[in-house]
């Protein structure tokens, strides 16, 4: 705020001091500069939004509104890297690299999209929960539905053997846990594995409030649904299928139970 009125206190200063016939050119002088600053400011906001949401579709908003801004570059940079499946730092302006409170970090973002990549059906996810409990490990219901319990099962497996615990399986891990176990879970095919996406969506059985907030919640990220009516339509489902492009998910355009925390957790 000092900034902003800071050349309104010089205007009145000067106005005193500078003869009648100057103080129009005085003033449409500070009155740019005042307006310059306030530019500066609405830039540097909106980028440390977009850094914040950390989106690629984020970043392209920046872009629409600044797109000579001070920070246009990092956001162009920021969205090739999106597209390319990397995350870039979401730190603000000026500011120490933070992770902002309820948002995953970059590792463990990282570790959902690996896991995702792998191509686990909703049947082999269930053979996983059984899997871990019959190591002691156990995660409560064997519904292929992945929450906390299943998580938590999963990290305290691989604390245990001495591995990240990040709470999201890879390839090399799903074939340690079945040999640990004596049974198989072999990948599927990705094609196989987002028809599955279309399955766990149907078991997770969301309410039309709850549809509302998938819908509410993807256009606070950025990801228009074209209303927010509780009918996941086409418009929604290219939404989510953008979102899940850019956080480095399979993009079937149907949500998992893990994506519904996620969305949750990115809204705030």
């Amino acid at each position: 705020m000092r900034r902003i009125t800071l050349p309104i206190y010089l205007a009145t200063a000067l106005a005193v001091a500078t003869p009648l016939a100057a103080q129009d050119d005085l003033r449409d002088i500070l009155s740019g500069v005042a307006r310059t600053m306030v530019t500066q400011e609405l830039d540097k906001k909106a980028y440390a939004q977009a850094q914040g949401l950390n989106t690629a579709a984020a970043y392209r908003s920046y872009l629409e509104q600044y797109p000579q801004g001070a920070f246009a570059a990092q956001a162009r940079t920021a969205v090739a890297a999106l597209d390319a499946g990397a995350n870039p730092p979401r730190a603000q302006p000026g500011s120490p690299q933070q992770t902002p409170p309820g948002r995953p970090s970059q590792a463990q973002a990282s570790s959902a999209s690996v896991e995702s990549a792998i191509g686990l059906t909703r049947a082999q996810r269930v053979e996983i929960q059984q899997q871990l409990t019959s190591l002691g490990y156990p995660n409560g219901v064997a519904d292929g539905l992945w929450g906390s319990n299943t998580r938590g099962s999963i990290k305290r497996w691989q604390t245990a053997n001495k591995l990240s615990p990040t709470g999201y399986v890879t390839a090399q891990e799903v074939r340690l846990i079945q040999d640990q176990a004596g049974s198989k879970t072999a990948p599927t095919p990705g094609a196989a594995a987002a028809a599955e996406d279309r399955v766990e969506e149907g078991l997770l059985s969301l309410t039309a409030n709850e549809r509302r907030e998938v819908q509410r919640q993807l256009t606070s990220l950025g990801y228009s649904t074209g209303g927010v009516d509780g009918v996941i339509g086409a418009n929604t489902r290219r939404a989510l299928s953008t979102w899940q492009r850019d956080e480095g998910l399979r993009a079937s355009g149907y949500l998992t139970a893990d994506q519904v925390r996620e969305l949750r957790r990115q809204a705030g």
